[in-house]
This record gives C-alpha cells, structure tokens and sequence, in this order.
C-alpha cells in the first residue's frame, strides 16, 4: 500500500491517504465524505478534526487496518498517545504482518511513561506461544488449512478409485505428510480462533489512575499507571476490569479508562 514517508520520522506522521480514500469508493456518501474529510484535515495538520471524522466512519461500524492505522496516527499527531497505541494494537490485530504500524508503535511507545519490561513470553505476560499464534493471520492459516484438507481428501479418493497399485502406494505416502500438515495448521487455526476470542487485551487511554487491590473506588491503591499501557483482560467486575500487567502485577482498573484491543 502506498504511504507517505519523509524519513525515519515520518514513520510517526504517515497517513495510508490512498487506500482509505478508494476504500471510500464502495461506500455510502456521507461516510465517504467523511473519509476524504478526514484526510484533508490530517494534511492540514488539524489532527483533532482528522480523529472526528475517522471516527464517524469508525462508528458506522467499518472495521479496515487502513483506517485504523490513519487514526492512530491523527490521535498521536494530536497528543493523545493511549489512543494511538489502542489504535495501532487494533491495525496489528486485524493485519500482524503492518511493519508500518508496528514501526509506529514502537516510536510512541518510547514516549509513554510507564515502560514496565515485558516478560519473556510477551505483552501483558503472555506465554511466548501467545505471541507466536497471533503473529499469524487469521485468513491465510484459514486458507492454509483448508487448501491442505481438501488435497488430502482428494488424494484419498483418488487412492481408492486408482488401479494401478504403484500409483496407490505413491498416493498414501504422499498423503501421510500432507495429512501431518494439515493437523498442525488445523491446530494454529484453532489456537488463533481461540486467542481472538477467548483472550483480550486492553490498553490505559486515561492520562493516569490507580490500579487497585479490589474492585472498588476505596480500595487500596497498589500503584498508579499512565496511558498508552498494555494490559490483559481477566475478568470484569462491575464497573471495574481485573488486569495483569506484563511484570505479572494484577489488580482492577476502571473499565471506563480502558480501550479493548
């Protein structure tokens, strides 16, 4: 896709103009209207107009990696890096493989004040396989699977309905490692589908809050964290959220102050 880069730096400011503005092709006036809105308004550095009107189009219920990945940057351009970094973490999770968002990231994490070291396993204390699986696309481990599946099965039939035993023997020791194949991405898949929805994250969007020992506005504070922090989702409780932080510290933070990855 195309972008805009100016250097090493420009990778902060970097807006995806030219897909976002086809994306708004295929829809409906006013949201494209907005689209392009947005886009006149980033490049006339009035960052906090660019955020209104992407997210108009975000509230309208598209869900695009550009779109996400332009808003992120609108929002860090305008000082609001908990936003951006939500934003960023939602373009990563709809396209892993946008090393431009992910030079991004990495480039306003610096910024941020809370810098708790990830654990060897990965953001939020994941297990290392945690960060792996997500690594990978959701639709090519989908395509990849079924592609696999269906020459497996198609080589079955095949063997039954070949009569030369030669070709038979050649079919069944093909499929065994094609059969083996299939197993192993049928089991990425199925990790994959599990990590999207059964294990979510969130990101500190509030300037600063405390994160708290139970799920009440009086209960004992166990250290102050800052936006633009990454933290898993454990359970929700009332208005409050029990979160761990990469360093394994758990507590509860105010669901309200929390943008869900």
């Amino acid at each position: 896709m195309r972008r805009f880069f100016c250097g090493l730096l420009l990778l902060f400011l970097c807006c995806r103009l030219t897909p976002v503005a086809a994306a708004a092709e295929g829809l409906p006036q006013d949201l494209s209207d907005y689209f392009q809105k947005g886009n006149k308004a980033y490049l006339n550095g009035d960052y906090e107009q660019a955020t209104e009107a992407y997210r108009r189009v975000l509230e309208a219920g598209i869900y695009n990696p550009d779109l996400s990945f332009n808003l992120a940057n609108a929002y860090s351009r305008a000082g609001q890096k908990g936003l951006a970094v939500l934003f960023y973490e939602k373009t990563l999770q709809m396209d892993p493989n946008d090393e431009a968002a992910r030079s991004n990231l990495n480039i306003v994490r610096k910024d941020l004040i809370d810098r708790v070291v990830d654990a060897p396993g990965g953001a939020a204390g994941d297990p290392l396989w945690h960060s792996f699986i997500r690594s990978l696309s959701l639709g090519w481990l989908t395509w990849t699977f079924l592609s696999l599946y269906m020459l497996v099965f198609t080589l079955m039939i095949g063997k039954r309905l070949l009569r030369n035993e030669s070709l038979r023997r050649l079919a069944f020791w093909v499929n065994i490692p094609l059969l083996t194949l299939a197993m192993v991405f049928g089991l990425l898949l199925a990790s994959r589908i599990y990590l999207q929805e059964k294990v979510h994250h969130g990101v500190v969007i509030a300037a600063s809050l405390p994160i708290r020992e139970g799920p009440e506005r009086t209960a004992k504070v166990l250290m102050e964290v800052h936006e633009g922090l990454k933290v898993r989702y454990l359970k929700e409780v009332g208005d409050f959220m029990r979160v761990r932080l990469s360093n394994g510290v758990e507590g509860f933070i105010q669901s309200s102050q929390l943008g869900r990855i």
